[in-house]
């Protein structure tokens, strides 16, 4: 949080310094007002009828001025607050889409999603209004205690900035004081919309005992709702009949004493006043200031972890490595960097992938198939062991390369409800449109290659699944890789489509090496059984092993 806040204060120092010098430039416009009514008063005391028009102009003056450089300030904070919005979400959306695959998997993207905005919300408040608001009430009591030592004395300015500091720090206690009750307030008014939601979604009757039951709950919420918030507004009033007390009895306190004064002209009363007036109307609202203060620091903080400046990447040299024609993947006692590693089992064994082969990786559900896999793409960093490939360490190989040329196909159809060529494009997004067309016709979509903007529909919902799975194989070879790995292509699928989808899988394998993630026996799906090279992923006291099986698989 510190870091970020220094972020902002380096990266736009010039936007702060300008706000700051437009809210002093307002703040003496403002509180210049009570020094014109001193020399209007005195001068009218004094039988001076002619200062009249002198006050007309410079009264003009600044009631021209004021709504120019409140607006300046307004443009100012507004652009500054549009600035720093950008950039959470786009820290945010690279810190989320930067995940690994575990934390990826984790993740709740609606609350993810709503962190987001409530740090934003909060923050465009923070520089919109309290920001400005909290810069106004400093300045202006500075400026009020500078024109009240120039044109009373030294004492007056004492004595204002003496009650400015203390009806602050009593403004702020009160608030402190309420905000538990406002929180109760915010959950309860969480519980009676969470109550009725669920409602209206599970809107059938269960029974009548059951329907009078929930009615019974939802007025009991209702009613400790406005208890709270009835509770609030008694201290709320409490709080202000204080607030008049100490204000009032300080006002005739001051005032008092310069009356008493002999040498105290009409003037200084009415200045005085009129400053005292002022204190009161801008450190009325520290309360509310305070609490926008202390909701921006919740939901900041709640992000921060993806608003932190980036670390410069050290400049490291990676080895180079040639999978065109085949990998070999050596796991040796690894266990993935996740927050369950604990309870995953250490892998040891290898996978020896050949160009023209069937390459299948078999094993029960569960067992960490995926896992491994995500790991040789560099999207899991290893917490115990290593994994090399081709005698390469994967720590020394940039990740980058690993993603661009093993291309995955998950499990998961991930399809958006977008047209052909975008759905295929996120595999190869500068690919041409006779290039897209060609690698639809290879996987077995010719009838979408001359309708590249065909819509598919939300999760795909217009295509088959089996025209789901051959998008999906598609995405991956146009991503014009080396190796194609299909996790459970043959899932959700019945047994024609499967076939389908099996032969599709020999084709490709004499133009990439491929690998096939799969639990069924792939003798019952692919002819050619002599070009299947199979290994076996099982669990043995406590470890996973990864065994090249000869003939059967």
């Amino acid at each position: 949080m510190t870091k970020y806040l220094y972020h902002i204060a380096s990266n736009y120092k010039f936007q702060l310094a300008l706000i700051l010098g437009i809210a002093s430039f307002t703040a003496i416009l403002n509180t210049s007002f009570g020094a014109m009514l001193k020399w209007l008063t005195d001068g009218l005391m004094s039988g001076n009828t002619e200062i009249l028009f002198g006050f007309i102009i410079l009264f003009s003056i600044q009631r021209f001025l004021l709504p120019l450089a409140g607006g300046a300030g307004t443009l100012v904070s507004s652009k500054l607050s549009n600035r720093i919005e950008s950039d959470i979400r786009s820290s945010w959306y690279d810190y989320v889409t930067d995940l690994d695959h575990s934390a990826s998997k984790a993740k709740n993207s609606g609350e993810l999603q709503k962190k987001m905005q409530e740090a934003v919300n909060s923050l465009r408040v923070l520089l919109n209004s309290t920001l400005k608001s909290t810069l106004s009430i400093s300045l202006e009591v500075t400026s009020i205690a500078i024109f009240a030592v120039i044109f009373i004395g030294l004492q007056a300015g004492a004595l204002l900035v003496l009650f400015a500091l203390v009806y602050s720090l009593f403004v702020i206690s009160v608030t402190k004081k309420r905000l538990p009750i406002m929180k109760r307030i915010a959950e309860a008014d969480g519980q009676c919309s969470a109550y009725m939601h669920d409602s209206f979604i599970n809107s059938g009757q269960i029974s009548p005992e059951a329907s009078r039951n929930r009615n019974k709950r939802h007025g009991e919420l209702l009613h400790d709702l406005q208890k709270q918030k009835n509770r609030n507004s008694k201290k709320l009033f409490i709080d202000s009949a204080i607030s008049a007390v100490v204000c009032s009895a300080i006002a005739f306190f001051t005032l008092a004493v310069y009356y008493e004064a002999s040498s105290t002209s009409a003037g200084v009363i009415v200045m005085l006043s009129t400053s005292l007036a002022q204190m009161i109307m801008q450190i009325n609202t520290l309360g509310f200031n305070y609490r926008n203060i202390l909701r921006a620091k919740v939901d900041v903080l709640r992000v921060s972890e993806g608003l932190e400046p980036r670390e410069k990447k050290s400049l490291r040299k990676f080895t180079k490595i040639n999978i065109k024609n085949g990998l070999d993947i050596k796991f040796t006692n690894f266990r993935p960097s996740t927050n369950s590693s604990s309870n995953i089992p250490p892998v040891s064994g290898e996978i020896n992938i050949r160009r023209g082969k069937l390459n299948i990786l078999k094993g029960s559900s569960g067992i960490g198939k995926s896992t491994i896999l995500y790991a040789t793409r560099g999207e899991l960093s290893s917490g115990d062991g290593n994994i090399t490939i081709n005698d390469v360490d994967v720590e020394s190989i940039d990740k980058n390369f690993l993603m661009e040329n093993m291309a995955y196909v998950s499990q998961d159809t991930i399809i958006f409800n977008e047209s052909i060529r975008q759905n295929i494009g996120y595999g190869n997004e500068s690919a041409r449109s006779q290039e897209i067309s060609d690698t639809l016709e290879k996987v077995g979509l010719k009838k979408f290659s001359n309708n590249l903007e065909y819509i598919v529909g939300e999760k795909g919902g217009l295509l088959s699944g089996g025209e789901k799975k051959r998008l999906m194989i598609a995405r991956g070879l146009l991503q014009d890789c080396h190796l194609l790995i299909l996790d459970e292509p043959f899932a959700g699928l019945d047994e024609k489509i499967s076939l389908e989808i099996a032969n599709l899988i020999t084709l490709l394998s004499k133009e990439v090496c491929v690998l096939v993630v799969m639990h069924q026996r792939p003798e019952d799906l692919f002819s050619d059984t002599n070009e299947i090279n199979c290994c076996h992923m099982f669990e043995k006291s406590g470890e996973s092993h990864l065994k090249h099986l000869e003939h059967k698989c």
